[in-house]
């Protein structure tokens, strides 16, 4: 008997590839450097961390749509994460690893990071937080807040549709061809 070629009914849908791309050393990586990039500061100045639920939802879905990916990409982003973890030690002196840091050190090797003369540790950094805060910025108020006017980035678009009333006038007035 042979074999015949896969089509597109034998590619398993997307509920069949609920598979993590990240370990849990990765995720907790993840989650820290999530909680540094979306903190904010109250009215005294004081570092103020997102809740926690939220960031467990953007590391869920971080996780999922590198778990998602090829091979090549999952390890590429496990190496990254890898190396954003123990960058600190390089780029800020800290004798700790990030996800160990406390919330302030943590934003202060975030932004060493950025803003660092060698290019390719900045590029590090962008590599890994921009597909990092996709999520964050895909629903809700953070939506909300980036000009878009649907409650998703999957939402239907809802156009206002003139009544046949409303119609009929501006055809009454064209008159006949």
């Amino acid at each position: 008997m042979t074999k015949r070629p896969p089509t597109l009914a034998d590619i398993p849908s997307a509920p069949e590839w609920e598979r993590p791309g990240l370990s849990a050393a990765g995720r907790r990586v993840a989650f820290a450097a999530i909680e540094a990039m979306l903190c904010d500061r109250n009215s005294e100045g004081r570092l103020v961390p997102p809740a926690a639920e939220w960031i467990e939802g953007l590391v869920h879905t971080y996780d999922r749509s590198i778990g998602n990916s090829s091979i090549q990409v999952r390890l590429a982003v496990r190496l990254l994460v890898l190396v954003l973890e123990w960058l600190p030690f390089l780029a800020t002196k800290n004798k700790a690893r990030m996800s160990r840091l406390a919330l302030a050190p943590r934003v202060d090797y975030l932004e060493a990071l950025e803003g660092h003369r060698f290019a390719p540790l900045t590029m590090l950094l962008v590599a890994t937080k921009v597909p990092m805060l996709i999520a964050a910025f895909e629903s809700g108020d953070a939506l909300r807040i980036t000009g878009y006017d649907r409650p998703t980035t999957f939402s239907r678009r809802r156009l206002p549709v003139a009544s046949e009333r409303s119609r009929k006038p501006a055809a009454a007035e064209a008159g006949p061809s």
